[in-house]
């Protein structure tokens, strides 16, 4: 089944048409960065980058804000996202696609694992950038690309597994992130008792 029917997709805000101009009334809305989605899909390690943008009131359109299992696509890196309650109310900018799935059809974790993991969606993607100068995906390209719609609950057992993996990844690199920093404290204080016997 192509992405397209099972759900919308559309690119990211455009910042240049929206952002505000000196006098103009203005919201604020922090920014999802390629930073964060690269930290939540594996790489645990990248430096947290706070952005925020002020959007011209008028122009302001909601549909941008990232919701709670909406998924994002970054455009370049070719990784998907379910949105968590720490990226909720974030403006999506044209590094990214989103997906508006009809939650009915497609479980949005079993989508993300399928993008991110499976070797058909690897394949397609080869083939849509083959003799392509700029590596990014097109709003055309995702939507022609083909992914397989098993039953719901079976999609939802697939989501929940790939939900956990990743959790779990995260924390065993947070919880070696704390050992390292406590074994280095414990060695600086070693030394600091040594040369105090001296």
């Amino acid at each position: 089944m192509k992405i397209d029917a099972i759900g919308k997709v559309i690119h990211g805000a455009t910042i240049s048409r929206i952002e505000s101009k000196s006098g103009e009334e203005f919201y604020t809305y922090p920014v999802f960065t390629m930073q964060e989605l690269s930290r939540e899909t594996g790489q645990y390690g990248i430096k947290e980058e706070f952005q925020e943008v002020n959007i011209i009131k008028e122009k302001f359109d909601k549909s941008f804000l990232s919701e709670i299992n909406m998924v994002v696509i970054g455009l370049t890196s070719y990784k998907a996202l379910v949105i968590g309650d720490q990226n909720k109310g974030k403006l999506i900018t044209s590094n990214f696609a989103i997906i508006e799935f009809n939650k009915n059809i497609i479980d949005p974790f079993y989508f993300s694992w399928y993008f991110n993991e499976h070797p058909k969606i690897e394949k397609q993607l080869r083939v849509a950038m083959q003799g392509s100068i700029i590596r990014a995906l097109s709003i055309q390209m995702l939507r022609e690309l083909d992914i397989t719609v098993p039953s719901l609950e079976k999609q939802e057992k697939i989501g929940r597994l790939y939900y956990l993996r990743k959790r779990k990844e995260k924390l065993l690199f947070e919880k070696k992130s704390l050992e390292e920093l406590f074994y280095k404290q414990l060695i600086v204080d070693k030394l600091k008792e040594d040369s105090k016997c001296q």
